[in-house]
């Protein structure tokens, strides 16, 4: 792949949390077989081993639920301590719950909030300390194009995520100046285990009708857009808020209809 020979990120350390399954895991396997020196980051033990023995001998592992301060700090810090330095950050961690608005528990709001902002702030935070000491890095943050669309039983998911993406551009503002680079991958459906659980087999074909391009992403084309803002080609990239959905945001065919319909579904199966 052409990534593979212009991107070189030998050497360097990154952190990707949420990297024991998906996204998460491919972004790891893929920065480490370019050289980069990476914490896999989870909750699940046997999970994590298992990524970290894909990665190799460059790979640690670290395990605890950055939704506290206290264990974002420990995360950074083990990385510093472990390889000498931290070059990039990836806030990749995340879950999705449907539900709806009405019905929407307060349980899963909080949830949802502690995970995907709670994670991303103070695990940018405090990465951002030192890289900002170093005068160099890269924080990359997931969202998804559901940031931008009502859809039924989204209640929390689409706030979370559109906050990370206002997260970003002042992260970016606020960190250029210590020569750190902040962007934001918002991605569409990507095909993997959860899609596959959220609509069955037989709704995926016409979900990806719904999609100008008629496919899902696949987690490896994620990774090779991480992969490039990661690199010194994207270092003028910073602010910046990059969908990877075949169209699907630009063609507005992220409708809440097929969620009611898929959700329905299921729901009386």
């Amino acid at each position: 792949m052409w990534y593979l020979s212009s991107m070189s990120i030998a050497g360097q350390v990154a952190i990707i949390t949420g990297s024991t399954k998906g996204l998460g895991r491919e972004m790891a396997v893929r920065f480490s077989q370019l050289g980069c020196h990476v914490v896999v980051h989870g909750n699940d033990v046997k999970r994590a081993e298992e990524v970290r023995a894909e990665c190799g001998d460059r790979a640690a592992v670290f395990l605890g639920d950055i939704c506290s301060q206290n264990v974002a700090n420990g995360l950074v810090n083990f990385a510093c301590d472990r390889f000498g330095r931290l070059d990039i950050l990836v806030n990749n961690a995340g879950i999705v719950r449907m539900e709806p608005f009405l019905e929407f528990s307060a349980e899963t709001w909080q949830q949802m909030l502690n995970i995907h902002m709670n994670g991303a702030f103070f695990c940018g935070q405090a990465a951002g300390r030192i890289m900002a000491k170093q005068g160099s890095g890269r924080i990359i943050n997931v969202s998804s194009i559901a940031a931008q669309f009502g859809q039924f039983g989204f209640a929390a998911y689409a706030p979370v995520k559109a906050a990370v993406e206002a997260l970003t551009r002042v992260m970016a503002v606020e960190l250029a100046q210590y020569g750190i680079a902040v962007n934001c991958i918002a991605p569409g459906p990507v095909w993997n285990d959860m899609m596959e659980h959220l609509y069955g087999p037989e709704r995926l074909t016409e979900r990806c009708r719904t999609i100008p391009m008629q496919r899902m992403a696949e987690s490896g084309e994620v990774a090779a857009l991480a992969l490039y803002l990661a690199s010194a080609e994207a270092q003028y990239l910073t602010g910046q808020v990059l969908h990877l959905d075949g169209g699907a945001s630009a063609a507005g065919c992220f409708t809440m209809e097929v969620y009611k319909r898929a959700t329905a579904a299921r729901t009386s199966d």
